[in-house]
Formats: C-alpha cells, sequence, structure tokens
C-alpha cells in the first residue's frame, strides 16, 4: 500500500533542502552574472556543460541501478545489502577512473573543436569535477534507496552551500572564470564526503551475507544499461544544445542561453522533490497491491503540481524582461527571448520530473530509456536545424518542442501501469486553466508599472495573492485539510 505519510515527510525533507540548494544557486548565478562578462559567463559553462557529458559515462547509471536493487532488498534480504553497495561502488571506481583518463588525453582536442584554446586548462581542471561530482551523485542516489530521503536531501543542500561558499569567495578574490569552476569542485567535494560517510554509515547497520547472491553484480550492471541510456538522453538534453549553441555561436550568446536553462531548473525543483520522495513508494509490489491507492495518489500529485506551475509560467512569461533586468542586469537582456520560450516547457518539464523516478522503481526504466533516447536524438537534430534559422531562439524552441513528446509519452507509460480518471484530470486542468487566464491577465495589466525591482516585487506578490484566493475560492485548495494533512505526516 503507498504510504502517503511516508511520502509526505519525504517530500518536505527533500523540499527543505530544495530550498536551500536553489537559494544558494540562485544567489551563485546572479552573483557570476554580475562578476563576469556574458562570454565569460558562456564560457564556464561550456566547461561545464562538456564536463557534464564525462559524468555521463563516470556514472553510467550504476547509482540508480543500486538504488533500485537496495531498495528491492530492503524486505527481502538485507543481509545484500552491503555487497551491493560495495560491488557497485568498485565499478564506479573503475568509470570514474576510465573517464577522466580519457579527458586528460582529449582536453586539447575539445577546445580545439569548440575554437577557444581558453578552455584546455579549465577542463583539465575539470577532471575533479568529474570525479567530485560522480562521488556526490552516487551516494545522494543510493541513499535514496535506503528510502532515507532526509539523509539524501542532507547531501543535496550540502552541495549548494558549498557551492556558494567556494564560489563567491574565489570569485571576489579575483580568481574570475576559473576561480568560479574550483568553487563547483569544492562544492562537490564537500557533498560528496558528507554523502559517502553517511551512506557507509548506513550500510555498515546490516549484517552482511558471507557471499553475494550468484547474478546479482550482473543484475546491477544489466540494470544500469537502460538507465544509463535515460541518463544520457538526459545529459544530452540538459548540456548537448549548449556545446551546440557554443560549436556555432559565440560565448557570450551561450551565456544568455544558459540563463534561460538556469532559470527552467530553479523553477522545477519543488516538481523534483515530489518525484523524488514518492519514487522508492511505487515498487511494482506495492502498486501491485493497491493500484488504486497509487491511482489517486500519482493524481493528486499531478493536479496539485500543475496548479502550481500554470499561473507560474503564465506570470514569467508576462514578467521576463523586467525580471532578467533586474536579477542579471541590462547586459543579459539577450537572454529575455530564450527565457519567454523556455518558460513553456517548464510545465512539461515539471510533469516529467514527478514521473520519471516513478516510472524506473516500476521497473519501466528500459521503455523509458527508449523514450528518452529517442526524443534527446530529436531535440538534437531540431536544435541544429531551428539554430541556423532563428538562433538561440530556435535551440530553445527545439528542446521544448522534444519536451512536449517526451511528456506525452511517460504519461502514457504511467497510465498504462495505473488506470487514471482521464475526465477527472482534464476538469482539473481546465479549472487550473480559467485561474491562470484571469491572473495573467490582471499581473498584464499591472505589468506597465514595472519602474524597478521594489514595483516587481509588488505586483509578483500581487499575483501570488491573487492565485491563491482564486485557487482556495474555488475549492481547488482545502487550507484545513492541506494543513491537517502536514501536520499529522510530521508527527507519524
Amino acid at each position: 500500500m503507498i504510504d502517503v505519510s511516508t511520502i509526505l515527510r519525504g517530500f518536505k525533507a527533500e523540499l527543505s533542502a530544495k530550498f536551500f540548494y536553489y537559494l544558494t544557486t540562485g544567489i551563485v548565478i546572479v552573483f557570476l552574472t554580475r562578476q563576469l562578462a556574458p562570454d565569460e559567463y558562456g564560457r564556464l559553462f561550456l566547461v561545464i556543460s562538456v564536463l557534464s557529458i564525462g559524468r555521463l559515462f563516470s556514472s553510467v547509471g550504476l547509482a540508480k541501478s543500486t538504488a533500485t536493487y537496495v531498495s528491492n532488498y530492503l524486505d527481502t534480504d538485507p543481509s545484500q545489502i552491503p555487497h551491493i553497495v560495495r560491488k557497485s561502488f568498485q565499478y564506479n571506481l573503475i568509470t570514474i577512473s576510465i573517464v577522466v583518463t580519457a579527458l586528460f588525453v582529449s582536453a586539447g582536442t575539445i577546445a580545439h573543436l569548440l575554437d577557444d584554446p581558453t578552455l584546455e586548462p579549465l577542463l583539465l581542471v575539470g577532471i575533479l569535477y568529474i570525479v567530485c561530482a560522480t562521488l556526490y551523485n552516487y551516494s545522494r542516489v543510493v541513499l535514496q534507496g535506503f528510502e532515507n530521503i532526509a539523509q539524501s536531501s542532507t547531501v543535496y543542500a550540502s552541495e549548494g552551500v558549498g557551492r556558494l561558499l567556494f564560489v563567491v569567495a574565489l570569485v571576489a578574490v579575483g580568481y574570475g572564470t576559473l576561480g568560479a569552476l574550483v568553487g563547483y569542485i569544492m562544492g562537490f567535494a564537500l557533498s560528496a564526503g558528507i554523502g559517502l560517510t553517511l551512506l557507509f554509515l548506513r550500510t555498515s547497520r546490516y549484517p552482511s551475507a558471507d557471499v553475494m547472491e550468484s547474478g546479482l553484480p550482473r543484475d546491477i550492471i544489466s540494470y544500469s544499461v537502460p538507465l544509463t541510456v535515460t541518463r544520457g538522453a538526459w545529459v544530452l538534453e540538459q548540456d548537448i544544445d549548449i556545446v551546440i549553441v557554443g560549436f556555432f555561436l559565440n560565448p557570450a550568446t551561450v551565456g544568455f542561453y544558459t540563463i534561460g536553462k538556469q532559470v527552467v531548473r530553479f523553477c522545477t525543483g519543488p516538481a523534483s522533490s515530489i518525484g523524488f520522495a514518492v519514487g522508492p513508494q511505487y515498487s511494482e509490489s506495492t502498486v501491485a497491491d493497491d493500484e488504486s491507492g497509487a491511482a489517486r495518489v500519482y493524481e493528486t500529485m499531478l493536479v496539485s503540481g500543475l496548479l502550481f506551475y500554470l499561473p507560474a509560467i503564465a506570470g514569467l512569461i508576462i514578467l521576463t524582461d523586467p525580471i532578467v533586468t533586474t536579477l542579471f542586469g541590462p547586459d543579459y537582456r539577450g537572454a529575455v527571448p530564450i527565457l519567454q520560450v523556455f518558460a513553456v516547457g517548464i510545465g512539461l518539464l515539471a510533469v516529467t520530473e514527478m514521473t520519471e523516478d516513478i516510472l524506473d522503481y516500476l521497473g519501466k526504466a528500459t521503455a523509458r530509456a527508449k523514450m528518452k533516447a529517442a526524443t534527446s536524438i530529436g531535440n538534437i537534430v531540431f536544435t541544429v536545424l531551428f539554430l541556423q534559422l532563428l538562433g538561440a531562439v530556435g535551440a530553445a524552441f527545439a528542446t521544448v518542442l522534444m519536451q512536449f513528446f517526451y511528456t506525452g509519452l511517460c504519461l502514457y507509460l504511467v497510465e498504462s501501469e495505473i488506470a487514471l480518471r482521464q475526465r477527472y484530470l482534464l476538469g482539473k486542468l481546465g479549472h487550473i486553466g480559467a485561474i491562470t487566464a484571469v491572473m495573467a491577465g490582471i499581473v498584464a495589466g499591472l505589468s506597465r508599472y514595472i519602474t524597478g525591482a521594489v514595483s516587481l516585487s509588488v505586483i509578483i506578490a500581487c499575483g501570488a495573492v491573487l492565485w491563491a484566493a482564486l485557487t482556495i475560492g474555488s475549492g481547488l485548495i482545502d487550507v484545513r485539510t492541506v494543513l491537517d494533512t502536514f501536520s499529522n505526516s510530521g508527527n507519524d
């Protein structure tokens, strides 16, 4: 049976961590845009995008595969858990070694292909980025498999805090782009140390069987293959388009494009918190025992997410120009049309963030991998095509277009596993759309009075108050039920 109280406890822990993480990330982004010129900012994140592609091969789905097997063996044979963690960690050290060696050899070639020799020393320093970021991801995701969302969230938050401290300190004393990159590395190193300590303390609680179950190492690797494809598609979606923009255009445009993507990631934080907390509850056996309950929980999650995101997206599109110039400065006004296109995809990405972990824990990683791979390849093709026609705005449009198809496929896959009430969901969507239209109309009318940060903040607050009044007044949100639910989950 789906344990709603466990989901809520995990969601609150993960959301708290996301809050601190995205707060610190937001401060870092604003700080960097104020300290670095658009071309320097673009160069930094072009390097990080290349390194993120390297992280794909250093992780190869091992963390999520390990988490899945840990979750499955918690109830059936906990004595295998120390073997699962130990063996997968050894595998991950091997993959890290291979990738960093390849990067060391090819850094000069990559810089030459991107026609920017200043990238080579940054890529060489980035070897440490791959090591620390991979170990951070391994510890965080495997802790999720123990259904210990609080500890996993602690690791997540610590990376954001460490990044803030180290990036600001190093850039402030004059180390520029290199200092920012080293700050990112030190943030990952801090969180990886915390995460691995928590993970191995957690693992040591379980008595270890004399030998590892026959075939289990092979199973871990086998299940990591579709997860690698899925993660690879995600990396392509998140980072390859930045590399493509860097290849065809200039570093300043990369900076504008990156700003748009970063705002999208910032906005989808709450959705990913929900998915991260809910995912472990949707094991195949649990859903088989209570399919109806699983469907109702997913419907509630979906409606709540859209109720939050659709009005927020409308407000962001209307207020993009003053938001960008107020936060990042007038030098970054080139990001405005790019962000407006990306904003359309925030709702789509939010739905997939809430859904992907559920599909993986339902054993649908292979099917999701195929879908993700297909749409990501399509994203590359359309990015190159639309980039030639519309510049960076075209690249953003290609990403949103492919996200639309991927979201639809994810929902289809969920529907094939748990029967959703389609008429109910469409009715709720229409209700949310009406609220969004009313709020957007009023915010658009007020936007002409924006003169600076204070007036912008007042109008955003007015939109939020109006949204709350409309949702509560129309019955979409029952305040008493929400408060009681969260209060009870905290007391369980």
